[in-house]
């Protein structure tokens, strides 16, 4: 290499440092100066409601203005903002990411737009200080109209995802080696998937950050789903509905990982950004944590399947984590018959029975599963201390009351596993049924093998085994597991017949030859699509 060629190189390095720094100081100088400190974004739809929630790095009252599209018939909202403790950037943080000047907790506003007109769209307008935001949303149809949704899990977001692609084993040998993008990169082209396909509701099945308790991964998690630009903001257009999963209760390897009341602060930060349906809970600490939602002709049943007593038993789902009725525990609420949660399951089971065409049941820890969450629960070799087997125990529920699918993560890794056995119908009679159990797990994290020796009996599609790679001159051009989400579309088909259809979507990464990277990315479907058929009500 010729001398001149050396000093550019080491010019250019040098350069892009420079740009680096810069761009840091800048983003924090526009992170401090900002109005919002998270954008707006819609929660708990209705057919003649829709919340609006939005963060701001000040005490000021922001001002909501909406309309249906197409009517200058404008009404104006003035929020009441209420200072969101929770959501304080933790000492850790604070010295090691801020230099000890990191933000003060940010104010929280939420309003609640009522007597709205179901199934109509909507524009709404949000000024904060002298910032403002435009987007849209449409309110929840009734039992007769078609939706669309789309369910994922475990995006974990934390800023170190950046530059740290997934290990990613390699099918045929089992070699380990690094995915073809990073879990930034990953999770950001399947959300733009998401957002190109118009869903009526986006459902994630737990893990939404790395660290539950750190507040910057909850700042990438809106980051990604909450954007300034309200047009491409997918959650400024489109409700999201959770369920924790245990790594939101993960205060993180810094902050003493699992413990009491780490864990609660932890969760405080999920139930901060998140409102739902009342699940008249008899603790206010319960609320949140699991809900059911009745949108067009299906019911959403969102559980908290996190934790279970006795702590350590076989029906424990996390080793790690007290329950709600342990000594010093906090109030991760428990799913055995006898708990309140199961009472509560039952009663949003016989109701979505009675007055919705499809149910889906929505938590964190994948029932029925090849990866290394599938072993029992235990400590010892061939057992893991986060086993998803606990939940099992629901089964028989779901199968009695015709719960249509399952929808999971934890295990990362996209799994699909069926359970047949007999429904009870509403007029008493009882016919066969079969539930589909899923794990997707892949919304920009994991990417996940199967466990050696692990066999799941139940397993009817596994994308690491059932779809090979297939490359070209040492580069991709189909196949293997990728990041990606389930879109599930419902509509009736006939008289009184309406189907639902799952289509196992993955983002398939694009290599680009000029820039000599896998730079694009394209939507594609796994041979594995499912239709379920069902008479109305």
């Amino acid at each position: 290499m010729l001398k001149e060629e050396k000093i550019m190189l080491k010019l250019k390095y040098y350069y892009s440092i420079y740009l680096v720094v810069i761009g840091f100081m800048l983003t924090n100088i526009v992170f401090a100066r900002a109005d919002f400190r998270v954008h707006p974004y819609l929660q708990n739809p209705s057919p003649t409601a829709m919340s609006i929630l939005w963060f701001s790095e000040t005490n000021t009252a922001g001002q909501l203005s909406y309309a249906p599209v197409g009517s200058d018939a404008q009404l104006t909202v003035v929020s009441h903002p209420a200072v969101a403790a929770a959501l304080q950037y933790p000492t850790w943080e604070d010295t090691t990411f801020f230099n000890g000047a990191a933000p003060a907790a940010p104010f929280r506003h939420r309003i609640r737009l009522e007597h709205l007109q179901p199934a109509t769209r909507y524009t709404y307008s949000v000024t904060q200080g002298g910032s403002s935001f435009t987007a849209g949303f449409k309110t929840a149809p009734d039992h007769n109209s078609s939706i669309r949704f789309v369910a994922y899990a475990d995006c974990e977001t934390e800023p170190e995802s950046t530059g740290k692609p997934a290990v990613w084993t390699d099918p045929n040998n089992e070699a380990p080696r690094k995915y073809l993008i990073d879990q930034t990169q990953g999770y950001h082209n399947n959300l733009a998937v998401i957002r190109s396909r118009k869903p009526d509701l986006v459902l994630i099945a737990g893990d939404l950050t790395q660290h539950g308790g750190e507040q910057r991964d909850w700042d990438e998690f809106w980051r990604h789903n909450a954007g300034r630009d309200g047009h491409n903001s997918l959650a400024g257009n489109i409700p999201i509905l959770a369920a924790p999963g245990n790594h939101d209760y993960y205060e993180g390897p810094a902050l003493d990982r699992y413990n009491q009341p780490g864990s609660e602060r932890a969760i405080s930060k999920y139930l901060t950004y998140f409102e739902y349906p009342d699940n008249q809970a008899a603790h206010q600490e319960q609320h949140g944590r699991y809900y059911s939602l009745q949108y067009g002709p299906a019911t959403f049943i969102m559980l908290d399947l996190c934790n279970n007593t006795p702590a350590g038993s076989a029906d424990d789902t996390n080793f790690y984590l007290l329950g709600e009725h342990d000594a010093g525990g906090g109030f991760a609420p428990d799913f055995n018959p006898q708990s309140r949660q199961y009472k509560w399951l039952v009663k949003q089971l016989s109701a979505a029975r009675q007055n919705s065409i499809f149910t889906f049941v929505v938590f964190h820890h994948a029932p029925y599963s090849s990866g290394p969450h599938g072993w029992p629960p235990g400590k010892e070799p061939q057992h893991d201390r986060q086993s998803g087997n606990p939940t099992r125990q629901l089964t028989p529920l779901f199968m009695e009351y015709g719960v249509d699918a399952v929808l999971s993560g934890h295990d990362e890794m996209w799994e699909r596993s069926t359970i047949s056995g007999v429904e009870v119908k509403l007029d008493g009679s009882q016919v066969k049924h079969t539930i589909q159990f899923y794990d997707v797990g892949i919304g920009g994290d994991g990417l996940r093998s199967p466990s050696k020796d692990l066999k799941n009996p139940h397993q009817q599609f596994l994308v690491h085994n059932d779809v090979p790679e297939k490359w070209q001159d040492g580069i991709l051009i189909d196949g293997g597991k990728h990041y990606g989400h389930l879109e599930v579309n419902i509509m009736p088909v006939a008289d009184n017949i309406w189907q639902a259809v799952l289509e196992p979507v993955y983002v398939f990464p694009l290599w680009d030859p000029v820039e000599q990277s896998y730079s694009g990315y394209e939507r594609r479907v796994y041979a594995d699509q499912v239709t379920l058929l069902r008479t109305a009500k």
